[in-house]
C-alpha cells in the first residue's frame, strides 16, 4: 500500500464508507456513524504510514527500501 493509498483509506474508515472483509475481521462493524473506537484507530495508523512513507520518500527519493519491505 502507498503512501497515497494509506491516506485514502484513513478518510475512508473516517466518513464510514463501505467496509472490506477484512474489517469485520478486524471488529469494525458497517455503517456506523460516528467512528467505532477500532475505526479510528485503523485510520490513525494509515495517516501515521502515509506520513511515514511520505517523509520518507522525500528525503530519500531515489531508494527502493521501501518497496523491498512492502514487496516481500
Amino acid at each position: 500500500m502507498t503512501g497515497p493509498d494509506h491516506f485514502r483509506e484513513g478518510e475512508r474508515l473516517l466518513a464510514g464508507q463501505p467496509i472490506h472483509a477484512d474489517d469485520l475481521a478486524r471488529g469494525i462493524e458497517p455503517g456506523t456513524w460516528p467512528p467505532t473506537r477500532m475505526e479510528l484507530l485503523a485510520a490513525q495508523t494509515h495517516f501515521l504510514a502515509a506520513i511515514a512513507a511520505t517523509l520518507a520518500a522525500h528525503h530519500h527519493p531515489d531508494s527502493i527500501a521501501w518497496d523491498k519491505v512492502i514487496n516481500q
